[in-house]
């Protein structure tokens, strides 16, 4: 009997560390715009809008979090100008995205001054203030052991990656991560982490993951830049890492700028 009620207690307690593991899985939602030069005023004050609407989503537990970066270069012609990043923690909740039903009362408990007027005003003004280029849903599957803060002016970059080989994942996880845990630890970065792109998918897929590393400013990022040669490496290290590299194809890097935050 004794041996059943351990068995149990370890099955209960089990149970309850995979709940906790699944419940911290953490879904993003990639949104790139396109805003010409000329709505950029528009476009900031739709998102400053839309911030408000976005912690009523938080408060209703539908969103953990939402972001603006803006990307650099900027340019008109050089794709899209800004990013946001919706946070959720589930699969479920990020596929549905903002319950139809909730949007009238969101809208409504954000900005209970307005009138319908001015309020449809704001909607006709998000439509026109830039176009919603593509979407990314993905999931982080891999971080650095860190207490890194994001904060309004935090600096990412994100290394946009196609996996050619299985192995990809594990190359990550078993030769860069710990090379950018040794950053973190040294205060030359904030935090790393690798994600998976879920949609789109497929062969035609133009991404299949990135990694991106988090630094607490401009300056921190360019020292960085600045300072890194690779580092001493003992040749079964280098032979690892060139195999590494074979795993996935580097599409791009990005470099993005945290304007503005929900939480």
């Amino acid at each position: 009997m004794k041996k059943v009620i351990i068995l149990a207690l370890i099955v209960i307690a089990t149970s309850s560390i995979v709940a906790q593991e699944k419940s911290e899985q953490l879904y993003l939602l990639f949104e790139f715009m396109q805003v010409d030069d000329h709505n950029g005023s528009d476009y900031w004050e739709i998102e400053d809008f839309w911030s408000e609407i976005h912690k009523q989503r938080i408060a209703d537990n539908s969103i953990l979090g939402w972001d603006l970066w803006q990307l650099t270069p900027s340019g008109s012609k050089q794709g899209s100008q800004f990013m946001t990043t919706t946070l959720f923690n589930s699969l479920e909740a990020m596929l549905q995205g903002m319950p139809g039903d909730k949007f009238n009362e969101y809208l409504q408990k954000a900005h209970p001054d307005k009138s319908k007027n001015e309020l449809d005003a704001m909607m006709e003004k998000t439509v026109l203030s830039r176009d919603m280029a593509h979407q990314v849903f993905a999931k982080e599957i891999s971080t650095t052991d860190d207490e890194f803060e994001m904060k309004v002016g935090t600096v990412m970059t994100m290394d946009i990656m196609k996996q050619v080989k299985d192995s990809y994942v594990k190359m990550e996880n078993e030769i860069f991560k710990p090379w950018h845990q040794e950053q973190v630890d040294n205060g030359k970065k904030g935090n790393w982490g690798l994600v998976q792109i879920i949609l789109p998918t497929g062969s035609e897929a133009y991404a299949s993951h990135f990694t991106y590393s988090m630094f607490e400013n401009l300056e921190q990022l360019t020292t960085s830049m600045e300072s890194w040669e690779g580092g001493d490496m003992d040749l079964t290290t280098e032979l690892a890492v060139q195999e590494g590299f074979k795993t996935r194809e580097w599409k791009e890097l990005k470099i993005a700028r945290l304007v503005m935050m929900v939480r």
